[in-house]
């Protein structure tokens, strides 16, 4: 087994391996917690070496289960953008992991926390690299499943039990929407996966599954937005978006962490990867006419969903739904530049997409410690802390300047790239960048204010792990590094991973080339 196909079954074999482990050991928390860090560190080096390989090649990177290739069996087929994403996932994965030791050290059930984190981040990465749009359908359902069983974590609290739950319901509406999706597409083109689903939407001949048959124009319509409404449920778009500001606060904040900074990118990739690859490029007249006018939804929910998500920010006394509210805002940002449909959108999103991962991470880092070192989420009780957690202080500044779009840190550059992409369409759709950053900076301020320069409403002494201040230190120097060398990391790694994803006729022959090489077909 190649890289490729390894990078995921590594978290499910430690996933699985876990329950066992915890009996042999007899529950010791060092080791499981030693064993956790070995399974997303292995990890880790397995995505890196991944995206050395696809950033070395001209082309996409393909593995293929049990030597059956496109269109019989299930294939990976992995691009730049696939591989820069998995690199950032797998790191924060690793980060969080350490993090999570600390935070949880009173709580029972580490074993199965980090069974189910396992299984997220497998599920995470199946996403990420998957060429077949039912196995999408397969890992969407494991990262969900893991997700909502961390929300019920604290499973003794009645707001975590509720909030999983409706987070489960809405969840499992949104993965049917996608399975019938799936149904309308393959009875359509005869194939659900993606190199050959590109081939016959661009009237191009893929071997075996034959002719498109019926009415593709109204079959593609119907699927798209079926699967586009699934995805703005993952992502937390307007008006689908009401599961989220219960459900993340609910969770431990390294959970809410991995749903906010890397979960709900979901349902972004999957767009882009429809909307860019299988639908990208030239269309017949009546094609590009329904993907045009998906764009226009998407960009007309994303601004909504920026300006109420920066709005309700700043009526929040809960911390964490504070920045859960955020967390729709940027998703909203997203969304816009997706719509656009243009290299330089893409572009946009892509370095959103990473930025918004590791600043919320941090974000949500920072606030964990002063809500584990105080016992509440309440930005009251929070108030006065941060002298006391210079670090955690820092670190929270660092986060909340970086989302809010200050230079030289890294979403600003991100933030930049979505106005320039979003004034190629209007002046109204770049000013709704500016208007809802400018409202969430009141929010992140007052938080900031109160947090460090508040007055106490009750004598406490509290202090700061130091793993979990080696984690933030270290999200913080990468929000900073990010921004100062934004300029090379958009030459040498967005702009090659969106060309990539857009070129749909090489994701195409790559697939073919390789089923020719084993002289399958």
């Amino acid at each position: 087994m190649d890289v490729v196909g390894l990078t995921p079954i590594i978290p499910v074999l430690f996933a699985f391996g876990l329950p066992l482990t915890s009996i042999i050991i007899k529950g010791n928390r060092k080791i499981i917690q030693a064993y956790a860090l070995l399974g997303t560190g292995l990890t880790l080096i397995s995505a890196f070496k991944l995206f050395q390989l696809a950033y070395s090649s001209d082309k996409p990177l393909i593995y293929t289960f049990g030597k059956w290739v496109a269109p019989i069996g299930i294939i990976y087929e992995v691009d730049r953008t696939g591989a820069l994403i998995t690199l950032v996932t797998a790191a924060l994965m690793f980060l969080i992991a350490i993090y999570s030791y600390r935070y949880l050290e009173h709580e029972e059930g580490l074993e199965w926390y980090y069974t189910l984190y396992l299984g997220l981040e497998a599920g995470l990465l199946g996403v990420l690299l998957t060429g077949d749009a039912f196995n999408l359908f397969v890992m969407i359902e494991v990262t969900s499943i893991a997700a909502y069983a961390l929300v019920a974590f604290y499973r003794g609290r009645r707001d975590a039990v509720h909030a999983a739950l409706k987070y489960a319901f809405i969840g499992a509406i949104g993965t049917t929407m996608y399975f019938l999706a799936l149904g309308i597409l393959y009875g359509a083109f005869g194939t659900v996966n993606l190199a050959d689903l590109t081939a016959k939407v661009h009237g191009m001949d893929f071997p075996l599954t034959g002719a498109p048959v019926g009415d593709i124009v109204v079959a593609s319509g119907v699927a798209l937005a079926l699967a586009t409404w699934a995805f703005l449920i993952k992502a937390a778009i307007v008006p689908n978006h009401f599961w989220l500001p219960e459900a993340h606060p609910a969770a431990p904040s390294p959970i809410s962490a991995v749903l906010s900074g890397l979960v709900v990118n979901v349902g972004v990739y999957s767009l882009i990867r429809f909307l860019y690859t299988v639908y990208g490029g030239e269309l017949a007249p009546g094609l590009a006419k329904v993907v045009g006018t998906l764009g226009t939804v998407l960009i007309a929910l994303g601004a909504v969903s920026a300006l109420f998500g920066a709005l309700m920010m700043n009526v929040q006394r809960d911390v964490k739904k504070l920045i859960a509210y955020s967390t729709i805002m940027h998703m909203g940002y997203l969304f816009m530049a997706v719509g656009l449909g243009t290299q330089l959108g893409l572009q946009a999103a892509l370095f959103h997409i990473i930025n918004h991962a590791i600043a919320k991470a941090l974000l949500f880092l920072a606030a964990g410690m002063f809500i584990h070192a105080a016992g509440s989420r309440d930005i009251g009780d929070l108030t006065g802390l941060g002298r006391q957690m210079p670090v955690a202080t820092f670190s929270l500044a660092i986060a909340t300047l970086s989302l809010v779009g200050i230079p030289p840190l890294n979403v600003f550059f991100s933030k930049l790239l979505l106005f320039d992409a979003l004034m190629e369409r209007s002046l109204a759709l770049a000013m709704v960048i500016v208007v809802s950053s400018v409202i969430a900076l009141v929010a992140y301020m007052r938080v900031l204010y109160r947090v460090w320069l508040g007055k106490p409403s009750r004598e406490v002494v509290v202090g700061e792990s130091m793993s979990m201040a080696f984690v933030v230190l270290l999200l913080a120097a990468a929000v900073v590094v990010i921004g100062l060398a934004a300029p090379v990391i958009l030459q040498h790694y967005i702009e090659p991973a969106a060309a990539q994803t857009m070129d749909y006729r090489l994701y195409i022959q790559t697939a073919l080339e390789y089923a020719s090489r084993l002289k399958l077909l």
